[in-house]
């Protein structure tokens, strides 16, 4: 037998193998390893691969040209269904891994991890090993792999401002973002695992391969660029990637969901700024006799530097890293201002200054700079003031950018702080309340109490927290950056010595900013609540503590306010009067506290504010028990088996604090998640196991206690990768449900039994003026900007609209409602609500869970809670000579799930 048959041959054993194992949750792999290996030495001697040597590069080019539809036909033919393109590209990624990847190791690992590979977004890791084995049938064309190929990550619309989250974290050296993006350098899979719902997925795929097949010199290289976008997968719950046809769609809808319509509607921001360069310039140029060159760090649609070229700059250099950006801001530029700005696609920290002496070049660098910059001008501020890695990003650029002497506009900021008594606040980040309460504790030890939670930052619009919180200082300033003179990176605090003013407890830290563009403080921006016209943009922040030191007036607190390059946080301790002078300060090293609880790790500010809230458990614990009493009175001798199918394992923990419920599996998507619960569930001593798997394929004997079918299944809905889209949590909690209706015993109790999609027309005060076309912005022209405002009215914005002022323009009315009960159908709907403002601005949708079926226990993520988003959609805007009409106004819905494809629909048509 020729050796392609023996490949052929060993392959096909292989191949089945796998499929079998993608199939049966077989733990079993050593045959199948052994037999990869055989065929992978089988294919070997095929040819003299030696004679086909290429790079990594060239594997992918080689795959997708050569076998691409010969393997997604052998996908189908082994049973698999059709390959999706997330699969293929899963599989070149692991394909590809360097030291080896040897397939032995990778069959190991494919088969063990067959049980989680039923809706984890990636289409099945079982599945993506097979094709894997498909494509070994082509060994010949590529030889031993030496290194993993470039495979960069972005996550465009991914960073929530109200969960914490940084814009600078995670960013290499520090370098500044004017984007809403995670740092690069993650596989694909590890993209997919921790990317949300909402966010796109981009993935550069280096390529490379022979134009000439005979002609070893015929190399074309070049890079791929490949979006995907999640979609509920409609088998079983869970996310499915799939690949936009339309680069320049997903662009747009970053562009439009991001605050850049905010920014360049903030008038008090763009007069600062305005004002703060041209004095910057006209001073540049009486001291120096001639004018400068500008650099703009994160030009956005790049206003700062038509601001500096009007004032007579010689030349701007602006950079920007998010490349749809700063193609519009050279479109907008080159509109206002030709032939004076140039435009750079790329991060500061890319950027090269051409070196003076003709010696000192290297003919394979790409300058840019003619020459080191006058001026920097820049708004690299988020809410905390130093999330956008202002302080990296302005060092780097004294090092390697600027002129020694260079003018910085802004030139400082100061940062003042007030102590609080607030419970919301307190709540978005503390799990002792739980101490008060009797039942189930969410802690994995005694000391969970005193977790810190790493001392969060979050945004919010104080005004709307301020009638539920006490302010027990006056505002102080805390820390002072001087942009002229950046610190070094280490972290530091600085303490103060505050006066209490009104007694009460100590439950959090009130933060905003305030910068200055010259030395004279001629021109300020503060985002201290009510001092700017509104925005959205830069917001507020608090800092949830623990402890809560109780206080009286004339009381002192130390108020410690630490920062390193990208963070700012605090703490409060009392002091008697007499130990410490007013207003005494000093500065040493500091370092921010870890989370030790774990659930940190895993919640963030809304999570945690769900979790704690009273009322909310009280009603999931009511529902529970009911479930449970009515499945004992109907067989009271029968153990009753539940299964949890939501992210959080809250169900499972409230279930398994009765004594009639025999054992609790739950299931997390997230392996962090599941350890942490387990834990959790270990510490309360519950009859309880934790699986990090999807649902699809689940038998009674992955189980605890292998119960022969489920009495309660439970969740509340919630599952971390859709926190903010409410709708999808309430389908996919369906889908899950109908994947494991086979494990339930006929009369098993589902909670929730029923759930209804919501919706109230609205008018916001300021909310909507934060999207769509700007038109003309500080007398620069924006039209190019404003092609990717089009159609906003169409995109769902989650949003907390808790902290957005709004009048109701209508009742609330049902779009849609489904029945857990029953198993998974499409829903289709047409709704009507009439609207009772005319002004009428945007529709909140939100979803309302019956938990028992009978009204009596009633969840809502609905507007009135502050601890879940819901969905916005924006209205067109109405003509005056029809905003006179409300009596016969009418917004028309249409509402639709696709059972099928997994997809939901939803449209508004205002008259």
């Amino acid at each position: 037998m020729n050796p392609l048959a023996v490949a052929t041959i060993a392959l096909a054993t292989v191949a089945t193998a796998v499929a079998q194992d993608s199939h049966s949750h077989s733990h079993s792999s050593e045959c199948t390893a052994e037999a990869i290996t055989s065929a992978r030495n089988a294919c070997d001697s095929v040819a003299d691969v030696s004679q086909l040597k290429c790079d990594n590069e060239a594997c992918h080019e080689a795959l997708h040209s050569l076998v691409e539809d010969e393997v997604r036909q052998c996908y189908v033919d082994l049973g698999l269904g059709p390959v999706t393109d997330l699969d293929y590209y899963v599989l070149l990624d692991e394909f590809c891994h360097g030291d080896g990847a040897d397939p032995a190791d990778l069959a190991a690992t494919g088969s063990t991890a067959a049980t989680n590979s039923t809706s984890s977004g990636t289409g099945g890791t079982s599945a993506a090993f097979a094709l894997y084995i498909i494509l070994t049938h082509y060994y010949v064309f590529i030889l031993h792999l030496p290194s993993q190929p470039s495979i960069s990550e972005t996550m465009y619309a991914g960073v929530d401002k109200y969960g914490g989250a940084l814009v600078g974290e995670g960013q290499p050296d520090g370098s500044a973002s004017n984007t809403t993006t995670h740092s690069s350098g993650l596989s694909l899979e590890d993209a997919i695992e921790t990317a949300a719902a909402e966010e796109t997925v981009v993935v550069d795929v280096p390529y490379s391969y022979l134009e000439d097949e005979d002609d070893p010199n015929s190399v074309v290289s070049g890079v791929s660029k490949v979006l995907l976008s999640a979609q509920l997968n409609p088998e079983a719950g869970g996310l499915m990637w799939v690949e936009q046809n339309s680069p320049q769609e997903a662009y747009k809808n970053v562009v439009a969901m991001s605050q850049m319509t905010s920014m360049l509607r903030d008038k008090d921001r763009n007069d600062c700024y305005d004002r703060g360069i041209k004095r910057a310039i006209a001073k540049f140029k009486t001291e120096k006799g001639r004018a400068p060159i500008v650099l703009d760090i994160g030009t956005g649609t790049g206003l700062l530097s038509m601001f500096a070229a009007t004032h007579g700059a010689e030349h701007v250099y602006a950079c920007e890293m998010f490349v749809p950006m700063a193609e519009i801001a050279e479109q907008v530029t080159a509109a206002n201002h030709p032939g004076t700005i140039t435009v750079f696609k790329l991060r500061s920290t890319d950027l090269k200054v051409t070196p003076d002496k003709i010696q000192d070049k290297d003919p394979n660098t790409v300058y840019h700079l003619p020459r080191r910059a006058d001026m920097l001008v820049s708004e690299l501020f988020d809410s905390v003031l130093l999330g956008e890695a202002v302080l990296p990003t302005i060092r780097h650029a004294m090092q390697h950018l600027l002129t020694p002497d260079a003018v910085i506009v802004p030139e400082r900021a100061t940062v003042f702080a007030q102590v609080i008594e607030s419970e919301p606040v307190f709540h978005f980040n503390s799990f002792e309340v739980q101490d008060k309460t009797t039942g189930p504790k969410l802690a994995r030890s005694d000391t969970a109490w005193q977790c810190e939670g790493g001392k969060p930052a979050l945004p919010v619009h104080f005004q709307s927290l301020e009638n539920d919180s006490t302010f027990l200082t006056k505002p102080t300033k805390v820390l002072s950056f001087d942009f002229t003179k950046p610190t070094t990176g280490a972290a530091k605090y600085q303490e103060t010595t505050v006066d209490v003013v009104t007694a009460g407890k100590v439950q959090a830290v009130l933060m905003w900013w305030e910068v200055s563009f010259d030395e004279h403080n001629s021109v300020m921006y503060s985002t201290k609540p009510d001092a700017q016209n509104w925005q959205d943009h830069w917001v507020q922040v608090v800092f949830p503590l623990v402890g809560g030191i109780q206080t009286q007036v004339k009381d002192k607190l130390m108020l410690r306010a630490h920062h390193d390059d990208i963070r700012i946080w605090f703490d409060v301790e009392s002091l008697p009067a007499k130990d410490s002078p007013k207003k005494a300060k000093r500065t040493v090293v500091s370092e921010k506290p870890p989370c030790t609880c774990g659930l940190h790790l895993i919640c963030n500010a809304e999570r945690i504010s769900m979790l704690t809230d009273t009322a909310r458990r009280e009603a999931y614990n009511s529902a529970v028990a009911s479930a449970v009493a009515e499945l004992t009175k109907t067989e009271p001798l029968r153990p009753i088996a539940c299964l949890d199918i939501s992210d959080g394992s809250l169900g499972a923990l409230l279930a398994a604090s009765h004594k009639q419920v025999s054992s609790v599996t739950s299931i997390e998507s997230k392996e962090v998640s599941a350890r942490i619960f387990d834990q959790i569930l270990t510490y309360n001593n519950a009859n309880a196991e934790v699986l990090n798997s999807g649902v699809k394929g689940l038998l009674p004997e992955h189980l605890k206690d292998e119960p022969s079918s489920v009495d309660l299944l439970v969740g509340e809905p919630f599952y971390y990768s859709m926190q903010n889209l409410p709708l999808w949590q309430a389908f996919n909690f369906w889908l899950r449900r109908s994947a494991v209706d086979g494990l339930l015993h006929p009369k098993a109790r589902v909670l929730p039994a029923r759930a209804r999609v919501l919706a109230q027309a609205v008018r916001f005060k300021h909310l909507h003026q934060c999207f769509g076309a700007v038109g003309n912005v500080s007398g620069y022209n924006h039209s190019w900007f404003d092609q990717f405002q089009d159609e906003y009215y169409t995109r769902n914005f989650p949003f907390p609209a808790y902290m957005y002022p709004y009048e109701q323009a209508s009742e609330v009315v049902e779009l849609a409602a489904m029945d857990f009960t029953q198993t998974v159908h499409t829903v289709a709907t047409k709704s009507s609500i009439k609207v009772k403002d005319p002004a009428a601005n945007a529709v909140i949708v939100w979803v309302e869970y019956d938990l028992d079926g009978a009204g009596k226990h009633v969840v809502a993520t609905g507007p009135a809670v502050r601890y879940a988003k819901q969905l916005i959609r924006f209205l067109p805007p109405v003509s005056h000579a029809a905003s006179g009409t409300a009596s016969n106004r009418m917004v028309e819905s249409k509402f639709c799930f696709d059972s099928l494809e997994g997809t939901i629909d939803l449209t508004f048509e205002a008259n």
